[in-house]
């Protein structure tokens, strides 16, 4: 037992040194990294770049000691990709910030991050392809509150940078999934409506009819029938973790009822709140 806590004691030494050897200002940009930003595209968007949009995605690494990032399309609506994948950490050998990404075809861009005299954020990085060429890319960027500008530039084989593209990134508070959807109705006679809903093509997967619940499912479609226990029709979503949404409810200042389950650390979880209209959502966490 001895041996075990001097063990665990030299990591948490260790793991207290490895976050002491980052310097603030890396440490504080990966922190402000975190989250989803959106940028237009509108500006650069053509028949061969079809995206209305890009939005990046970053988030903390094992530890907390470094960031990993996606970047995706936004295309008619829906998000396509990713495009690429980066990863940011501090490298304590060279003693500097390093900024890695991977593109689909096997493209890998390395290089390190800075921070210049007017306080913009530098990244250069040489990019080598599965053939083997290698071109040089540079980033500079500046953060403000939940917006960010960044611009590229190419660099050419005698060191000369050329302008390329800049973009304004807009932060935007992260999504935790929602989960599933279904509609619980409110019926009069559970019975009565299972019948309905199976002449339908719905089969049930779960509840029992004397305790006045019923799960039906017809391929992706999914219902809920329930006598007595809802006042109204309600939209219901299974997330994997209610508890988070619901701290983010809480932290938008939106009423919540009904809660069962918050009160522990882990497991089956749930609550409600209703839209300006009136319609109530469960959030209803089954695990």
């Amino acid at each position: 037992m001895k041996r075990i806590a001097l063990l665990i004691l030299s990591l948490f030494i260790c793991a207290n040194v490895v976050a002491q050897g980052i310097p603030q200002w890396f440490y504080e940009n990966m922190e402000k990294s975190i989250g989803n930003w959106v940028a237009s595209n509108k500006k650069y968007q053509n028949q061969d770049e079809p995206m209305e949009a890009y939005g990046m995605k970053w988030e903390w690494g094992a530890g907390k000691k470094s960031i990993t990032g996606k970047l995706y399309g936004y295309m008619n609506g829906k998000r396509v990709g990713p495009f690429w994948e980066f990863r940011q950490y501090w490298d304590f050998k060279e003693n500097k910030g390093i900024v890695v990404q991977y593109a689909p075809d096997g493209t890998v861009g390395i290089g390190p991050l800075k921070v210049l005299e007017d306080g913009k954020i530098e990244i250069k990085q040489v990019f080598t392809s599965p053939d083997g060429n290698q071109t040089q890319n540079a980033h500079r960027s500046s953060l403000t509150g939940n917006e960010f500008t960044t611009t590229s530039f190419l660099i050419d084989d005698s060191g000369n940078w050329t302008e390329n593209r800049s973009y304004t990134w807009h932060l935007h508070r992260p999504i935790h999934e929602l989960g599933e959807l279904s509609l619980s109705l409110t019926v009069k006679d559970i019975k009565l409506s299972k019948e309905y809903y199976q002449k339908l093509g719905f089969f049930s997967i779960d509840g029992n009819v004397d305790q006045k619940w019923l799960i039906l499912q017809n391929g992706p479609a999914k219902i809920g029938l329930f006598q007595g226990m809802f006042p109204k029709n309600t939209i219901t979503f299974n997330p994997a973790n209610a508890r988070e949404i619901y701290n983010t409810m809480i932290e938008g200042k939106i009423e919540t009822q009904m809660t069962i389950g918050l009160d522990k650390p882990s497991g089956k979880a749930s609550f409600m709140i209703t839209d300006p209209d009136g319609n109530p959502i469960l959030i209803d966490q089954h695990q």
